[in-house]
């Protein structure tokens, strides 16, 4: 399971944009081709729910993902989450792993 990441908040992510994108770009590419490369046979990746759009209708449905623009306190970090989502869509195409991803919710 995947659930690593830079957080921080949002007056963290104003801050620091490219530290969070590159942070956690750098966490899943290493962290799911490591796990290609090693042979892991399962691989659940955590995205997180900020990469539905910010206006998304409520309750989120599961197709509102990448159908508008995100909440732009947390952009940096969301995008670096939907890299992440289709770093495991790609791997699952290309070589045939199972690599899945899933969006816990925040409750409060």
């Amino acid at each position: 399971m995947l659930a690593a990441a830079k957080v921080g908040g949002i007056l963290a992510n104003a801050t620091y944009p490219a530290e969070f994108l590159y942070d956690n770009l750098a966490i899943e590419t290493n962290v799911v081709h490591s796990a290609y490369a090693t042979g892991c046979a399962k691989l659940l990746f955590l995205g997180s729910s900020c990469i539905y759009p910010k206006f998304a209708p409520q309750p989120i449905p599961e197709d509102a993902l990448l159908t508008g623009p995100l909440e732009p306190t947390n952009e940096w970090y969301a995008i670096a989450k939907i890299a992440g989502l289709k770093l495991c869509e790609a791997y699952r195409r290309q070589y045939g792993v199972d690599f899945i991803a899933a969006m816990p919710t925040n409750l409060y």
